[in-house]
């Protein structure tokens, strides 16, 4: 039996798949979770225990023990899957400690150079990660919002946003991190930016991280998941993507973190043309980035007006609303797709729709409190009984299906507040 080991923030829902192909499958990640499948072998950074803070991701996630926890098992691994939080780039030998770990950098590096060609999927994403080589590779090709790499000095920063925002006082404007994902690490810029700038860079915390300003463009969040060959590529389905700020009602300060989707979108609110050029133009930049196996392209659509924001050369969070509407294996698609081999993909017969959970306040985890739910709703990513989960981080996960798409919703958010309910009781 092959060896096949997952590598990411969290990677649950990989496992469900892995183990239902021929595969001994090994794990290591940041969440471990009460629902979580067992595996031949598994780490976590995350360790939960009763009475004890889970902490603040945002603050603890660091890919590279990720990584080490799992050094020992590369050499015997036949192949390995990347998913959110861990990038082929990684592989490159060239990791530096970045604080006092206590990790044998130049072991590691070795061992990961070494064993690069046994991921299956993307090797070479730097042009896709990097948000700001991304857009000048593609911006006189594709429909991208206007962005600006910012300049590393702090002082710098300020006076170099400032007149950009001053220059095109048409649009607004959100500061990112050049590679970063899932939302985090990003500012909407409102009236007051010297504020806000100011309070975005104090959170960096001295990190050294090289930021960009980019337009802000309004609209529908889309995410078309394309399978990729050497020589093709291929829409499957085209979902709705939701963030914090999908929920919120200042629009003065929004929360980009990603929280969910609806796969596949409610296709009476566009047109078919509009339609047909989102899966064009997906289709059209993976084949340009010549990448393989399961990838996404984020998207905005308004008035019929479509801009692209970024390529996921991975694995998307709408992992499992598209293995269950459309019925298939999506890491079997995957790896078929690594190897040349496109599936003819199903048509979706009902929606499906994910919410992460975020607590409304720092709060005991009771298991009691997801009991009772509507049985069209299922939930995952539980944490371990009586954790600490801090205010505003993601808590658990709720999915259902329906083929009603206003029912689904009013069942995930009826299940939210219920949940929300006997945690604050």
């Amino acid at each position: 039996m092959e060896k096949l080991l997952i590598l990411g923030i969290n990677t649950r829902t990989i496992i469900d798949s892995a183990l239902k192909l021929n595969y001994q499958t090994h794990s290591s990640s940041y969440y471990s979770t009460l629902d979580a499948k067992t595996v031949y072998k598994e780490k976590h950074m995350l360790q939960q225990k009763p009475y004890q803070s889970c902490g603040i991701f945002e603050e603890n996630f660091n890919f590279v023990e990720i990584l080490n926890n799992c050094s020992n098992w590369i050499e015997d691994i036949d192949h390995i899957v990347l998913t959110s939080g861990i990038s082929p780039e990684h592989f490159n030998g060239n990791i530096k400690l970045k604080n006092n770990e206590n990790i044998n950098i130049s072991k590691l590096n070795n061992v990961l150079k070494k064993n690069k060609k046994k991921i299956i999927g993307n090797k070479n994403v730097e042009s896709t990660e990097n948000k700001y080589r991304f857009y000048k590779k593609m911006k006189n090709k594709y429909p991208l919002p206007l962005t600006f790499k910012l300049p590393a000095d702090v002082n710098d920063i300020i006076t170099y946003t400032l007149d950009i925002v001053k220059q095109y006082d048409d649009k607004k404007f959100i500061i990112k991190e050049l590679s970063g994902s899932g939302g985090y690490g990003i500012s909407f810029l409102n009236n007051e930016p010297i504020f806000q700038l100011k309070e975005y860079l104090s959170k960096m915390n001295n990190k050294k991280q090289d930021l960009l300003l980019q337009e802000y463009v309004d609209g529908d969040n889309l995410s078309c998941s394309v399978l990729g060959t050497k020589n093709n590529s291929k829409s499957i389905i085209v979902s709705e993507n939701i963030n914090n700020s999908y929920y919120q009602k200042n629009e003065d300060k929004k929360d980009f973190r990603y929280s969910g989707n609806i796969s596949p979108i409610n296709q009476d609110k566009y047109n078919d043309h509009i339609l047909k050029e989102v899966n064009e133009l997906s289709e059209s930049m993976i084949s340009d980035f010549s990448l393989i196996g399961s990838n996404g392209v984020d998207l905005i659509v308004k008035d019929d007006k479509i801009n692209i924001i970024e390529i996921n050369p991975r694995f998307q969070g709408t992992y499992e609303s598209v293995e269950d509407v459309l019925g298939i294996n999506l890491l079997e698609t995957h790896i078929k797709a690594c190897n040349d081999d496109l599936i003819d993909v199903p048509n979706p017969k009902n929606y499906s729709m994910k919410k992460i959970v975020y607590t409304p306040r720092r709060l005991k985890f009771n298991i009691n409190s997801s009991k009772n739910l509507s049985k069209n709703i299922a939930i995952s990513d539980i944490p371990y009984e009586s954790t600490i989960i801090e205010e505003n981080q993601p808590m658990l996960t709720l999915t259902g299906k329906n083929s009603k798409i206003d029912d689904l919703k009013r069942d995930i958010e009826k299940a939210n507040k219920h949940i929300n309910l006997a945690m604050t009781n």
